[in-house]
C-alpha cells in the first residue's frame, strides 16, 4: 500500500478549515502586496487574496505571485509573509494579474463565447474587450480565484492542484480530496476512499467504447449524454489543472476520448480530450489535459494526433477550439514543429510554398500572430 495512504487511514480533523478571518494576523491585510517566501527559498512579491485558519489553529493566506501564472498560487503560513515589507504596488494592478495569466491575453470561456458570439468575432479582430465581456470575465475570476483544494489522492499519486474547481460546497472546503481513479467519484476522507476501492467500486476501466488498444495504451470513447456522471466528474477533475474551463455539468453535447495506461493492476487514466458532437466551426478538440504525473511522456502529442486522425475519418479539416491555454498552446506548437521537422526529413527538396500551410498552422495557435499565407 502506498505510504501516503497508510498515514491517512483515519480522518484527520486538521483537514477541516475555517474561512473566518476575524482572528487572522492584523498586520497582514487582504488585497495588499508583500514579500512572500517561496518554496525555492527566495522572497517574491505576492498579493494576499484570502485568509483562513486550519484545524490546528494555523493562520494561512492564499497568495498570488505577481507576474506569474495562477497555477503557482498557494496557501502559505503567516511566517512566510514578511509583514515589514509591504510593497507599494497597486492592489488592483496585482489582482489584475489573475485575469492575465503569465502575460497572455485575457481569454474567453466557452460559455461566454456562445453567449457573445457576434461580439467575440469583433473582439478577436480588434483585440479588445467590451464592458459586458469584461464584467463576465471579472465575475468568473472572482468566483474562481481562490483554490481551496490543495491536493488530490488519485490512485497511487498524491497530486498538487493548480486551480479552483467547482466541486460541491462540502467538498470544496477540504485541503485534500480523495478521488477513485476508475469511476472518478470524489470523497472527503481516506477511509471512505479505501472502502470504496475495496468493496464498492466495480469499475476497473472507464465506461464507454474502447477504440484503441496497443502496447500499454488504450483509448475509450465516451458520450457525454450516456456516460454523463463519469464525464461530469472528469471535467471537475480536469478543472483542477485547467484555468479557463467552464464545462462542468452540461456534458451532453460532447464526446470524450480518455487515454489510459495498462498494467498488472488495471487500466489507469492519464489524460483526455473532448470535442463537440456538432461544431459549426469544425473544431476537432475542445479541451485537452494530461494529468501532471504523466506529463512529458508524449501523451499530449498522442491525444492531439488522435484528434486529427478522427477529423480525417469525419472528412473535415479540424482545428482546436481557441483560445488555447498556455500549456495547450505549447503542446500544439511542439506537435506541429515535430510534424514540420519530420516533413523536412522526408522531403529534403521541398519549397517554402509547400511548407506554408504547416507554418500558418503554427502561427494560428498564437492570437497575436497573423497568418503569412495569402
Amino acid at each position: 500500500m502506498n505510504a501516503v495512504v497508510e498515514k491517512r487511514m483515519v480522518h484527520n480533523p486538521t483537514d477541516d478549515i475555517d474561512l473566518k478571518v476575524s482572528t487572522l494576523d492584523p498586520d497582514i491585510q487582504i488585497g495588499e502586496v508583500y514579500k512572500v517566501l517561496r518554496s525555492t527559498g527566495q522572497y517574491y512579491p505576492a498579493a494576499v487574496i484570502e485568509g483562513r485558519i486550519d484545524g490546528n489553529g494555523n493562520k494561512e493566506y492564499y497568495v498570488h505571485y505577481c507576474n506569474h501564472d495562477r497555477r503557482l498560487d498557494e496557501w502559505v503560513t503567516s511566517e512566510r509573509i514578511d509583514c515589514s515589507a509591504k510593497l507599494k504596488i497597486s492592489c488592483e494592478s496585482s489582482l489584475n494579474q489573475l485575469t492575465d495569466s503569465a502575460g497572455c491575453d485575457v481569454r474567453f470561456t466557452r460559455n461566454q463565447k456562445r453567449k457573445l458570439e457576434e461580439t467575440s468575432k469583433v473582439l478577436q479582430e480588434s483585440d479588445s474587450l467590451d464592458s459586458t465581456t469584461q464584467k463576465l470575465e471579472l465575475e468568473y475570476q472572482e468566483f474562481t480565484r481562490v483554490k481551496f483544494i490543495d491536493q488530490i489522492q488519485f490512485g497511487k499519486y498524491e497530486i498538487d492542484t493548480w486551480y479552483f474547481s467547482p466541486y460541491p460546497e462540502e467538498f470544496r472546503q477540504v485541503k485534500k480530496l480523495w478521488i477513485c481513479e476508475y469511476c472518478l467519484k470524489y470523497m472527503k476522507y481516506s477511509e471512505t476512499w479505501l472502502n470504496h476501492i475495496k468493496y464498492d467500486c466495480k469499475a476497473k476501466r472507464p465506461p464507454g467504447k474502447e477504440i484503441y488498444n496497443h502496447g500499454n495504451l488504450c483509448v475509450f470513447e465516451l458520450d457525454g449524454n450516456i456516460q454523463k456522471l463519469y464525464c461530469q466528474n472528469l471535467c471537475l477533475l480536469a478543472k483542477l489543472f485547467l484555468d479557463h474551463k467552464t464545462l462542468y455539468y452540461n456534458v451532453s453535447p460532447f464526446i470524450f476520448y480518455v487515454l489510459c495506461e495498462i498494467d498488472n493492476d488495471g487500466v489507469h487514466l492519464v489524460g483526455y480530450f473532448s470535442k463537440e458532437k456538432v461544431s459549426a466551426d469544425n473544431y476537432n478538440l475542445a479541451c485537452i489535459l494530461t494529468l501532471p504525473p504523466f506529463q512529458r511522456r508524449g501523451y499530449g502529442h498522442f491525444l492531439i494526433s488522435l484528434s486529427y486522425e478522427l477529423a480525417k475519418i469525419e472528412q473535415i479539416v479540424g482545428t482546436p477550439e481557441k483560445p488555447l491555454s498556455d500549456l495547450g498552446r505549447l503542446s500544439y506548437r511542439s506537435y506541429w514543429e515535430k510534424v514540420i521537422l519530420n516533413f523536412l526529413l522526408e522531403n529534403p527538396n521541398c519549397t517554402m510554398n509547400e511548407l506554408s500551410f504547416l507554418i500558418d498552422t503554427i502561427h494560428s495557435l498564437d492570437p497575436n500572430k497573423k497568418q503569412t499565407r495569402k
